[in-house]
């Protein structure tokens, strides 16, 4: 293990009470579970991956990562608040069946992290939920075709006695008994596992992915895809989106978007219009263009997924995440991009923000150039690409916005989510005199708002002493 020195924040400082405020108000409605626990898992990876786990917090915090199978380090983050932590391929999950190799990052105070399956021409990266973010009921996103054992899921429990029923799709449902830490992993092979659902009687995490796939399938380069899917009382029914900074190479001019049904009979509509009507598990799929952006409504709660498309050598390849909806975004993000050994050669983010607000967008304190952004069709938002440093950084605005992190090297890349209301790491949720953005058709839900309201009462105070 080895710690790295990392760029020193400029905007703010987080202090532990807010730190735990923003843990348990993201951990509402969703199983309790104790702040600062993280969990993941390290799928297989067609190409042998020097895997890390980069945690973040407060200077000085401690954690300690462990699994079943014998792994027990013991992590101080150091002065910037950063900790890289390599973790062993030994202990990649391959196959079907029970492990015992998810792991466990406890600490005593709530902490972030990313976990990176890095390896050469074949990575991805996915943000580490905490407990409080878990929940007992998911559909999946992964993806078909490809190369080495395929798709692939990943379950892992929180407490013993958990009792999973995993149905991949177009199969038969799996029944399964976990206890505290053990994982059921499944290869799907060549299937496609995209509206796969899982179903708990106690809160699980769980990971979608593949060894190396192709995206679209059939396309010559294959990349290693993950991601920790969000469970479906998290998820939204109003999403705005924007191309990736890896939909601009001239191999793939746009990136893959899934819009995953939660409930039967849920019509979709794209930048207005009807595309679809589907039932739980199926998908609507589209491709966003280079330098454009889409919203997304439906009539029920969906999942979307984005995929990065095979760069065939360029500086990107297949990389998966979720997009948070359009009521969960922050205001204030505190994040970090790989680094030392696990650097890409580019890193960016994709952000989606009110137009009113651009002016006030600010990276470390000093306004990014926001000249290439443009409108996303029928809503107040607008839709652009900015590079971003090494280490930690801070994204701030007016209103809270959309933050997809990516980045690419020479045939490879990764792509994530930067946090959200339910998952914020240690980005703090938005204070209560900020109002959430508006979903994209203009129109808030009253109930929405209520819970909003209840949920960020208190917050005010610690804002107003941290902009004092």
């Amino acid at each position: 293990m080895q710690a790295t020195t990392m760029k020193k924040p400029v905007r703010f400082r987080l202090k532990t009470p807010a730190l735990t405020l923003a843990i348990i108000l993201g951990g509402m409605g969703a199983g309790a579970g104790q702040a600062g626990t993280l969990y993941f898992d390290f799928n297989q990876n067609l190409v042998t991956p020097n895997a890390s786990l980069f945690l973040f917090g407060d200077v000085g915090q401690t954690a300690t990562v462990t699994n079943l199978a014998g792994f027990n380090e013991g992590v101080v983050l150091g002065a910037d608040g950063f900790f890289n932590l390599t973790i062993p391929n030994t202990y990649q999950q391959s196959g079907t069946g029970v492990r015992n190799t998810g792991f466990q990052v406890v600490s005593p105070d709530p902490i972030a992290g990313y976990f990176v399956n890095r390896a050469s021409a074949s990575t991805d990266m996915t943000f580490v939920f905490d407990s409080g973010a878990l929940g007992t009921n998911y559909v999946v996103a992964s993806q078909g075709n490809g190369f080495g054992e395929g798709s692939q899921v990943m379950i892992q429990a929180t407490q013993n006695n958990t009792n999973v029923s995993f149905t991949p799709k177009g199969g038969a449902p799996i029944n399964v008994t976990l206890n505290a830490g053990e994982t059921y992993k499944y290869a799907g092979g060549s299937t496609n596992l995209t509206g796969s659902l899982v179903n708990a009687d106690n809160p699980v995490a769980v990971f979608g992915g593949h060894a190396c796939a192709q995206v679209p399938a059939g396309i010559t380069a294959c990349d290693t895809l993950l991601e920790q899917m969000i469970p479906t009382d998290r998820l939204s029914k109003t999403y705005a989106l924007t191309a990736s900074k890896g939909a601009d190479i001239a191999s793939t001019q746009s990136d893959l978007v899934r819009v995953i049904a939660t409930a039967d009979n849920t019509e979709i509509k794209l930048n207005g219009v009807v595309v679809a009507t589907i039932n739980t598990g199926d998908f609507h799929e589209f491709s966003l263009a280079a330098n454009s952006g889409a919203s997304v409504e439906a009539s029920e709660a969906v999942m979307v997924a984005q995929y990065l498309k095979g760069g065939q050598g360029a500086l990107t390849d297949p990389a998966m995440a979720l997009v948070p909806g359009s009521d969960t975004w922050l205001s204030e993000y505190r994040l970090a991009t790989p680094s030392d050994d696990q650097a890409f050669n580019i890193n960016y983010a994709s952000i989606v923000i009110e137009t009113a607000d651009l002016a006030s967008l600010l990276l470390d304190g000093i306004a990014p150039d926001t000249s290439g952004f443009t409108s996303v069709l029928g809503t107040s938002f607008s839709r652009g690409v900015i590079d971003l440093p090494l280490g930690l950084f801070d994204l701030v605005a007016d209103s809270p916005f959309l933050v997809m992190l990516g980045g690419g090297s020479f045939a490879d890349s990764y792509f994530t989510f930067g946090g959200a209301t339910f998952v914020p790491g240690i980005s703090p949720p938005p204070p209560d005199e900020e109002p959430p953005p508006p979903p994209v058709n203009g129109v808030p839900e009253p109930a929405t708002l209520g819970l909003f309201g209840i949920a960020l009462a208190g917050l005010g105070v610690l804002r107003r002493r941290r902009n004092a």
